[in-house]
């Protein structure tokens, strides 16, 4: 699925709370990920900073990027499990979201799963938004802004799908 380039501002509204880059905290991070049955961390900068504040991501999606520019530096952290997948840019590849859903519908494990993207992650979220059950938690980074913070319910994962069909050809 190709994103159409003259509706992509549909996907720059958060879709949660956006929390500006110089007020991320632990004790922020803390309270909004309490009691989240899961939690899910879509992009390299997000997953860092939560495993900086000591939470590894349930589910984290990174593709070694950060604003398209390959890390220099590898980030490690503890997973169970990697799954290797390919997206291409400003795109959403139908293997990305099968497995989006697998992992959802396998929501009783109780291991660390790491999706690496070769290409691009950043519309991974929308998948995640859409599928989730209601509480688990979506951070995903808003570009040069700061983190968004979802708690899924019932309403964002309408606007999800009310936005995927609207931005995809």
């Amino acid at each position: 699925m190709i994103l159409d380039p003259t509706k992509s501002d549909l996907l720059k509204e958060p879709f949660g709370t956006l929390v500006k880059d110089t007020e991320v905290s632990i004790e922020l991070i803390t309270e909004k990920l309490k009691k989240a049955p899961k939690v899910i961390a879509v992009g390299d900068t997000t997953t860092e900073k939560l495993v900086g504040f000591g939470f590894v991501p349930d589910i984290s999606v990174t593709d070694c990027k950060e604003k398209r520019v390959i890390k220099t530096s590898k980030f490690e952290y503890p997973v169970d499990k990697t799954i290797h997948l390919q997206n291409k840019p400003g795109e959403l590849s139908e293997q990305v979201v099968l497995e989006v859903r697998k992992l959802i519908m396998a929501n009783a494990y109780d291991i660390k799963i790491r999706m690496l993207i070769d290409g691009e992650e950043d519309l991974v979220a929308l998948p995640f938004l859409m599928y989730s059950p209601n509480d688990w938690v979506i951070c995903y980074g808003q570009p040069n802004e700061g983190l968004v913070i979802v708690r899924v319910s019932e309403e964002s994962k309408k606007k999800a799908v009310l936005i995927f069909n609207k931005v995809f050809i």
